[in-house]
């Protein structure tokens, strides 16, 4: 008689090795298919910082690990540019599943199944619309596995790193009426996002892959257009080296634009850019953009000139 199986978050007391070597187990027979997948042979530290990224969920039977899965939200553009590789990471509405497993001795049995619904009840309940998975081209099987389960193929990849390209998966979860897809508002922000990390890594290739052709940015401030997407690759890669972005927010309008503030360090001083985008096709295509520069205020604005009034810092 099999062992009961128990679904529950990871606990203090789990063994990150045990994890580890769990992993290494079901990811196995997919590394000497050569698809190096992070899990066939990820250290503890690996494994310790990808269950950070939001609830682990691991299935126990008779005091032993047999499964898990990883679910979070959204990844931080800031903190997160590896996710760059595809908008679909960047989108509010969509949850992802991660280093999900089962033991080889225990496939078979809907343990894997039992661990997906779930991280789905998980993305459900915070808010998400679809919950969305990747694996490798070659792993037919595993497609085909997920097809079954509900997921489409949404789009493909290639990471760095690894040696075949990666299929996104997205799921809708129930009593979503309209599935996300990659010409809607969520996916025009998370472009955005994605954009913006891009720039961040220096990734002009990532970058301009977001851009119709014919794309156009407007720096209303310097009366300046750029009439095509390669002049605003070309501006951006030649320019003097040494700044760094951070993403403030990113916003769906109703009129479909989408508004992004955004500030960029350089030397000494802090520059801030606010940009209404346009799309077509799902594709960037127009940009209007004003920047402007951090500067003390004068020293006539005080509080005690004004009243409810304060500076950043204290000052």
């Amino acid at each position: 008689m099999t062992a009961s199986t128990t679904i529950r978050p990871l606990a203090d007391s789990d063994s990150l090795e045990a994890l580890t070597t769990l992993l290494h187990r079901a990811y196995a027979p997919l590394g000497a298919a050569g698809m190096n997948f992070t899990a066939v042979d990820q250290s503890v530290e690996v494994t310790r910082e990808r269950v950070q990224r939001g609830p682990c969920f691991v299935a126990e039977q008779g005091g032993a690990l047999v499964g898990t899965a990883t679910v979070n939200g959204m990844f931080d553009p800031n903190r997160q540019g590896f996710a760059r590789v595809s908008p679909w990471f960047f989108r509010r509405d969509v949850a992802h599943v991660q280093q999900y497993a089962v033991d080889p001795e225990c496939q078979g049995l809907g343990i894997g199944a039992k661990l997906r619904a779930a991280c789905e009840d998980w993305a459900r309940t915070h808010g998400h619309h679809a919950i969305a998975l990747d694996t490798a081209m070659p792993a037919t099987h595993l497609r085909e596995r997920y097809r079954r389960a509900g997921f489409a193929e949404v789009a493909q990849l290639q990471r760095d790193g690894k040696h075949y390209r990666s299929v996104i998966m997205v799921k809708p979860l129930a009593g979503v009426t309209v599935a996300p897809h990659d010409d809607d508002a969520e996916h025009h922000a998370a472009l955005v996002r994605t954009l913006w990390a891009s720039f961040e890594a220096r990734d002009w290739a990532g970058a301009r892959a977001l851009f119709a052709d014919d794309a156009h940015l407007y720096w209303i401030a310097s009366g300046e257009h750029l009439d095509d997407a390669d002049a605003i690759i070309r501006v951006n890669a030649i320019y003097p080296e040494g700044w760094a972005i951070h993403v403030h927010e990113v916003t769906p309008m109703a009129d479909g634009r989408v508004h992004s503030l955004v500030q960029v360090n350089h030397g000494d001083g802090r520059f801030f850019a606010h940009s209404l985008w346009r799309f077509a096709a799902g594709r960037i295509v127009d940009v209007h953009e004003t920047w402007g520069q951090f500067e003390a205020p004068p020293a006539w604005r005080t509080a005690e000139a004004i009243g409810a009034y304060r500076r950043e810092g204290g000052a």
